[in-house]
């Protein structure tokens, strides 16, 4: 090779070479980039879930304050752990405050034979409905219509309360309170009293336990099955699938309930 022509090649590499940095170098930006957007929308979508849950738990048991609602002060320190920026923390606990929007839920059933109960929260209840439904037939689950529903699952709100009393002076307060019924139970070590209420609205016996002297622990809604069923590995993995998308797609979604054993 020439001097010529050896001039000739280096240029040449030397600009090959400096495009094929550049080239791997902006290919790693995209990478890096793609990454952040993966990560930024992951984020978002944990916080809407914990935005939810939290006017959910206010919802249930009608207390919007972190400070006497254990179950909400558990959620404000879990969007803490998590990095929820401050001024997002305390938005979500303003619009709390002023909460707008009810817990609902929409029975639906799988044609192999699993139901399942959605819990929402909304104040557009027909809007949210056709989202879930339009999801669901995706996965061929339907809704599932009152009577059967009522069948196949109890339904009922839970109190926990602490209370230096006796099962039967909490009998007499369960009674005051209107609730259905009442029992002693083990909590973490602790006697304890759960409370059974109307379903979806426990704040109905909380408001009422609270003026009792009692102290709140927990409160849930939730649906007990009576009839069970089961499934197959495949067909958990399409049912863990569905309940993924549907949580994904519908923001307003705080849980789901089955009878799968």
């Amino acid at each position: 090779m020439n001097f010529r022509n050896l001039l000739f090649y280096t240029k040449y590499r030397n600009i090959l070479f400096q495009e094929t940095k550049r080239y791997a170098g902006h290919s790693k930006w995209k990478n890096i980039k793609a990454t952040k957007e993966a990560n930024d929308i992951a984020r978002s979508m944990l916080f809407k879930s914990i935005s939810y849950k939290m006017k959910a738990v206010a919802l249930e048991t009608g207390d919007p304050d972190p400070y006497t609602n254990i179950k909400l002060a558990q959620l404000v320190e879990y969007a803490k752990k998590v990095n929820m920026p401050a001024s997002t923390l305390k938005g979500i606990l303003e619009k709390i405050q002023n909460k707008s929007g009810e817990t609902h839920i929409l029975p639906m059933r799988s044609s192999k034979g699993p139901a399942f109960v959605i819990y929402f929260v909304t104040d557009k209840l027909v809007h949210i409905k056709f989202q879930i439904v339009h999801t669901s037939k995706k996965f061929n689950i339907k809704p599932l219509d009152s009577s059967t529903f009522s069948h196949m699952f109890d339904c009922a709100s839970f109190v926990i309360a602490s209370k230096d009393c006796t099962l039967e002076e909490a009998m007499e307060d369960a009674i005051k309170a209107n609730a259905e019924d009442v029992e002693e139970i083990e909590h973490e070590t602790d006697s304890c009293f759960k409370f059974k209420g109307e379903f979806l609205h426990p704040e109905k016996i909380t408001t009422k336990l609270g003026n009792l002297e009692y102290t709140i622990i927990s409160v849930e809604s939730t649906c007990v099955p009576n009839v069970t069923a089961e499934v197959t590995e495949e067909e958990l993995l399409n049912i863990n699938k569905y309940k993924k998308k549907i949580m994904t797609d519908v923001k307003e979604i705080i849980k789901i309930e089955d009878n799968i054993v």
